[in-house]
């Protein structure tokens, strides 16, 4: 694309290390910069690459990076940095000839007391009490969506498991996700249409022109199954009774639960992650856009009418900026619920 008043889209990013600004010194070494965000509970990745000049010392273990991407100028970009997140380096490698170095990072609050194993038994907690309480433990600010914070779990046990893995099965358990930005621990539907403060998650309109490179995949062997049952035992009868949610193809999950509510939440969350395995939709946008966030809803217009017809979720993000400005997003969409 070219013509008069057309200009050539830069891209724009910026690392400090510690609160130094590192941004100028490692822009004429700078060979790639990819960031990995995701809805799930997995820690957001960051991995800087460098020319070596000699100029450039290791990084310590530990030593805390803040980025931030976007875009310097261009025709047809928004341009301005998106402040990103927070990392701790946790893997530094170099090699050569010719020189180079590899900094790891993992999102700063995924790390400490996050990750020790506990016992622990919850009985007759709401989620968004237990929400609060993982968070205080781990000096964190607790937000449970609007749409789970009254529900009661009956009985869920953290057995040798980290906060973390905890937070990860509940999630399992009612088709939600725990994530920490910022210092606050976000408990939240996986196809919520609010975030957890209430406000509407934005819908992002992908047209064939946005995409790069695509790749469309649909699963006959996950259409097997329409639905998923799961079982409790009945206090009164000490017998198991079966719930079900979803179609009558159904999968019959292995765990017996506590209660009637436990059991039927955990049936309708599995049968959610069978729509969405169904079929999965990549997209790569050449200009890359530092907006997105993983959760937000996905419209797409310009493929196969099998394609257009499906509500998408955006899965997760990958970000990639090069050493020559550019700036794509790679992102992977499941089917919304």
């Amino acid at each position: 694309m070219s013509g008069a008043g057309y200009v050539q889209p830069k891209a724009a990013w910026q690392v400090t290390m510690d609160g130094k600004d590192l941004t100028s010194a490692l822009r004429p070494l700078l060979i790639g910069l990819k960031l990995d965000e995701a809805t799930d509970e997995k820690a957001d990745k960051l991995e800087i690459t460098l020319r070596d000049d000699g100029t450039v010392a290791l990084p310590p273990e530990g030593a805390v990076l803040t980025v931030s991407l976007g875009w310097a100028r261009g025709t047809g970009v928004s341009v301005g940095l998106i402040a990103k997140g927070t990392f701790k380096v946790d893997d530094v490698a170099w090699d050569g000839p010719p020189d180079q170095i590899c900094i790891s990072a993992h999102s700063a609050d995924f790390v400490g007391s996050f990750r020790k194993r506990k016992n622990k038994g919850w009985h007759g907690k709401t989620l968004g009490a237990i929400v609060a309480e993982v968070a205080a433990a781990n000096s964190l600010t607790g937000k449970c969506h609007a749409d789970l914070a009254a529900t009661t779990v009956t009985s869920a046990e953290q057995a040798h498991k980290s906060d973390m893995q905890f937070l990860r099965d509940l999630g399992r358990r009612y088709d939600a996700v725990a994530t920490i930005k910022g210092g606050t621990l976000i408990f939240a539907p996986k196809d919520a249409t609010t975030t957890v403060n209430g406000a509407t998650i934005p819908t992002m309109v992908i047209t064939r022109g946005k995409g790069d490179r695509v790749s469309y995949k649909r699963s006959a062997r996950e259409a097997e199954h329409d639905g998923a049952e799961a079982q409790y035992f009945h206090t009164g009868t000490g017998k198991r009774v079966t719930v079900g949610a979803g179609g009558s193809k159904r999968r019959r999950m292995k765990r017996i639960y506590a209660s009637h509510e436990d059991a039927s939440a955990a049936a309708s969350a599995q049968a959610k992650r069978q729509a969405r395995k169904k079929a999965t939709f990549s997209v790569t946008l050449a200009r890359g856009d530092a907006n997105l966030s993983a959760g937000f809803k996905a419209s797409v217009s310009g493929f196969k009418s099998e394609i257009d017809a499906k509500a998408w979720r955006i899965a997760s993000i990958t970000h990639h900026i090069n050493g020559s400005d550019g700036f794509r997003t790679d992102l992977e969409l499941q089917v919304a619920g």
